[in-house]
């Protein structure tokens, strides 16, 4: 399967998982997030068609990078549970060595999640809120599938896999939203949660 495919940005570090990291910026998003740090991207930037011979070729010339950092590829986006199974084959075409992360909303079919729970190293998932009316205006859908996929990755029990990111956004979310986002999600036993200030971008 192809992939539809943004931005390539190479040599990360810390950001994107551990070790130098590769970020691929997948094509695609079903949220309409009020404060995108992607939108102009998404919007205005052409996506490009990768095989998947072609995006192997274009990221293992980081190869020694990789192992020698214990470091990898990060699938971002827009939401890249959307290529799920373009990132599926393409596990089959990786060496052992790169670990594969996956930046997501989780906002998708658990048919698209399920697959990608045991290969993938390290899921950072953009929580925005576990409010639904905040969620609802921010995104401008409805929270019930991540809350689904947030179970699912409960019932399996990856939790130690993922890390949460909650932000502070402007205008819509209080202290108390962003403590009771925070308590839920213990309750389903994720440890690894980041509380930080959300920066509105400018285009």
């Amino acid at each position: 399967m192809h992939f539809k495919i943004q931005t390539i940005n190479r040599h990360r570090l810390t950001t994107d998982g551990a070790g130098i990291t590769t970020l691929i910026g997948l094509a695609g998003c079903p949220l309409s997030c009020r404060y995108c740090i992607n939108r102009y991207v998404l919007k205005h930037s052409p996506s490009r068609e990768y095989t998947q011979e072609q995006l192997l070729n274009s990221i293992m010339q980081d190869y020694c990078y990789f192992v020698a950092s214990e470091g990898g590829i990060t699938f971002g986006g827009g939401e890249p549970l959307l290529q799920s199974q373009a990132i599926q084959e393409f596990f089959d075409r990786l060496p052992q060595a790169v670990s594969v992360n996956l930046e997501t909303s989780l906002y998708a079919q658990e048919e698209l999640l399920l697959p990608l729970l045991e290969p993938v190293r390290e899921f950072i998932i953009d929580i925005k809120s576990l409010n639904p009316e905040v969620y609802q205006a921010y995104t401008g859908l409805a929270l019930e599938p991540v809350w689904r996929n947030l179970n699912r990755i409960a019932q399996n029990g990856v939790q130690r896999k993922c890390r949460l990111r909650i932000p502070r956004i402007p205008g819509l979310t209080t202290e108390a939203d962003i403590q009771a986002s925070v308590s839920r999600l213990r309750e389903l036993g994720f440890s690894n949660l980041q509380v930080f200030d959300y920066i509105i971008p400018t285009e």
